[in-house]
């Protein structure tokens, strides 16, 4: 098993303009420039929240990061056997909107990390406004996969978007309920 951040000097913090964002690099262009140009802007407007993991002596490397928000999703997107229990009205859910690891901590776990924090921080909201899942729309075919691990389910009429639903991630986390 990969020691956790913690174990290696690792820690999240909200995303500011005292940390590193110009020397992160996914690999994946949009995910970069989405981290250097846009994540605070959209965080100051009160569109998103980016949690980031900084790595350093001061803490100020970011090596991942993730991306919230609040949406609504369409019932009949669920498949059919999901679809039929909500209701008419559009879903509210809690999406992931982006979610990356530097490559030079690829391959330590800390996709997963990321992925937890940001289940964490969904079963948080959810215990003051209510969501019905998490919401991600992969990148790509390697992304999807990643997800599919943890039990996210694809839509019906997107194959690279998927969902968890909350009473599973309160399984996950335990309920307080």
């Amino acid at each position: 098993m990969s020691p956790s951040p913690k174990d290696v000097g690792l820690k999240f913090l909200k995303l500011s303009d005292k940390l590193d964002r110009d020397h992160f690099d996914c690999g994946v262009p949009s995910l970069n420039d989405f981290l250097r140009k846009n994540a605070r802007q959209n965080q100051d407007k009160n569109l998103s929240v980016t949690t980031a993991i900084v790595q350093g002596d001061k803490g100020q490397r970011i090596v991942g990061y993730h991306t919230l928000s609040l949406g609504t999703i369409e019932r009949d997107s669920l498949p059919p056997h999901t679809a039929k229990k909500i209701p008419q009205y559009p879903v509210p859910i809690i999406r992931i909107g982006r979610l990356a690891v530097d490559s030079s901590m690829k391959g330590k776990g800390l996709g997963q990390e990321l992925l937890m924090d940001a289940l964490r921080r969904a079963k948080r909201v959810h215990e003051n406004v209510p969501v019905y899942a998490v919401v991600v729309d992969a990148i790509d075919e390697k992304a999807k996969e990643f997800y599919l691990k943890f039990g996210f389910i694809p839509f019906q009429d997107k194959p690279l978007s998927l969902f968890l639903q909350i009473r599973t991630i309160l399984m996950l986390f335990g309920s307080n309920k």
